[in-house]
């Protein structure tokens, strides 16, 4: 079935149950007040002409009787007695018969005597009718002015408005399903253009979606061999932050072996500048044995002058005086030599103390700078520790995007089905 068909037929039998709705609503409650008037105004019609009756019955006659009353509309009248024998009917051949014994209608004569006015319903020759009936007085006698109608007559105008209605209504249908009909041209070629629209859209998509599904799965095995990689840099950041840590205590070990050889460095040189007081008391002392050699040999010259004065034993005294002067010339070689020696060790103990004191500066700055490289150490140890964090957080994020990545490849999959089915509806639709 074509689209625009469909649409005419939907648009019709939407409008048309809505129009069908409204329409017996409006009809039930136009029957019943119509119904409710009209049943009224039979009875009253009924009650008037009996008043009329019971002024004018005597010089009331069949033929007129008969003339004034007959209108298929308002079905037929007639008058019983209190016998329930009719007197008067508008149909003359009904004259004379009786309600209850010819009519066979007991029910009818009972309720009229009963209620002397109403209206009272009944079914004769399966049709349903209505006799609206009032009683009368005239000359000392009870009669009954009757009015027998069918549904059919008495809701002629109903059932006329009802069957124009439904003409009406039916007319309405057409016209409606002829402009649902234009209307569903209009949105035939509109709804192809944008099929046509989604189709292409479609196909777009799913083109799209099918090219990056292949760049997310090549992008998904660059995000798995880049979470390798990253959990190896991580191993290798956690080792080589293992072997910072030890070389660092190496470091610590290293630094503290120094400053004991630093100390050890500092107490030589106070060695040293003992070793350089003790040398400068030799020094004094052998002064001093160079003034006693001295003084040994004025003595010895002395001696020798003495004894070539005095009768003395001459040759011994001066065998003493040479072996004193020779003690003392001696005494003052040795005191040259030590002297000389002394010299020699003074000024290597002072060259020795002047290279400690700069080893001792060297060795302080070599100190301060074994501080700075401990120091740096330290920072490097923490920026390997930060990057060895890093490396941990971006293991994480890493496993965090390749989750996202097959999330979207997912996502991209059911897109794409998606796309599919709707291509497929359009393809229907297109039908």
């Amino acid at each position: 079935m074509r689209v625009n068909l469909k649409y005419s037929l939907i648009i019709t039998l939407v409008f048309g149950l809505s129009f069908i709705s409204f329409f017996f609503i409006v009809y039930e409650y136009y029957k019943n007040l119509t119904v409710d008037f009209i049943m009224k105004s039979y009875e009253n019609n009924v009650i008037k002409f009996s008043e009329l009756l019971s002024k004018s019955m005597g010089s009331l006659e069949s033929d007129f009787f008969s003339k004034k009353f007959i209108d298929e509309k308002n079905g037929y009248y007639y008058i019983l007695d209190e016998n329930g024998n009719v007197i008067y009917h508008t149909n003359l051949s009904k004259i004379g018969i009786n309600a209850v014994e010819d009519a066979k209608l007991p029910e009818l004569y009972k309720y009229i005597k009963e209620n002397k006015n109403g209206i009272y319903t009944y079914v004769y020759e399966n049709e349903k009718r209505f006799v609206a009936f009032s009683s009368f007085e005239f000359n000392n006698s009870t009669y009954y002015l009757a009015n027998a109608i069918t549904e059919k007559q008495l809701f002629y105008d109903i059932n006329k408005v009802k069957t124009f209605s439904i003409i009406l209504l039916v007319i309405m249908m057409v016209f409606l399903f002829f402009i649902s009909y234009v209307i569903g041209k209009l949105i035939e070629k509109e709804f192809k253009k944008q099929i046509g629209t989604i189709k292409e859209f479609s196909t777009n998509v799913s083109s799209y979606i099918a090219e990056n599904s292949s760049a997310s799965s090549e992008i998904g095995a660059v995000a798995q061999n880049t979470q390798k990689n990253v959990q190896k840099l991580d191993e290798l950041i956690q080792n080589f932050s293992s072997s910072i840590e030890e070389g660092r205590s190496e470091l610590d070990l290293t630094l503290s072996n120094m400053k004991e050889f630093f100390d050890d460095i500092q107490n030589m040189n106070e060695k040293t500048l003992e070793i350089s007081n003790f040398i400068n008391k030799l020094s004094d002392l052998n002064d001093k044995i160079k003034d006693i050699s001295d003084t040994v040999s004025i003595l010895s010259i002395n001696s020798s002058i003495e004894t070539s004065k005095e009768n003395l034993d001459r040759e011994g005294i001066s065998k003493i005086a040479e072996l004193i002067n020779e003690l003392a010339s001696e005494s003052r070689e040795t005191s040259k030599n030590s002297e000389k020696i002394l010299k020699e060790i003074e000024k290597n103990i002072t060259t020795n103390v002047l290279l400690s004191e700069k080893t001792s500066k060297e060795l302080n700055k070599i100190e301060k700078s074994l501080d700075s490289v401990s120091e740096i150490v330290r920072d490097f140890e923490y920026t390997v520790q930060s990057l060895s964090n890093f490396s941990h957080s971006t293991k994480i994020s890493m496993n965090e995007v390749l989750s996202g990545i097959n999330q979207m490849s997912e996502a991209l999959i059911e897109i794409k089905n998606s796309m599919d089915k709707l291509l497929e509806i359009a393809k229907k639709f297109e039908k």
